[in-house]
């Protein structure tokens, strides 16, 4: 967990976890409003998090208590610089989504971690980064 402020960027699966109370977000929600620390969440998880079913209600409702960032310009650019550089490092396979959240990450105010419940892929694009990666469930 954290002891000070941070930039707190929620990935698909750990913005799920938070719109369905699970406990580890809870936590890390709580430490968060305690540290000062702020959540955020770029607009592209809302379409891997959504389907338009009643379920979205949850994810509408902690949305409003989050900071969502928009992808610029300047993060598609940097999304891409990092999907190429993790497809030299191992056999390529789509990295999209994961490389926008990279690149937001990088965007953000140090320092930074980023929620995630599968850490490998946002680890390999953030590599050589200040940005932590922790995994979440």
């Amino acid at each position: 967990m954290i002891v000070r402020p941070q930039s707190i960027l929620l990935d698909a699966e750990a913005l799920s976890a938070l719109a369905s109370a699970d406990r580890r977000m809870q936590a890390w929600a709580t430490v968060a409003r305690r540290t000062d620390s702020i959540l955020y969440a770029s607009t592209v998880t809302l379409a891997e998090v959504t389907d338009g079913s009643p379920r979205d209600a949850n994810v509408h409702r902690v949305v409003k208590a989050i900071r969502l960032l928009e992808v610029t310009a300047e993060v598609g650019y940097g999304a891409g610089r990092l999907r190429a550089t993790a497809a030299r490092r191992r056999k390529p396979r789509d990295l999209t989504v994961d490389a926008i959240v990279a690149a937001t990450a990088m965007t953000l105010p140090d320092p930074v971690v980023v929620l995630t419940s599968d850490p490998g892929d946002l680890r390999l694009l953030l590599a050589g980064s200040t940005v932590r990666v922790e995994q979440v469930d």
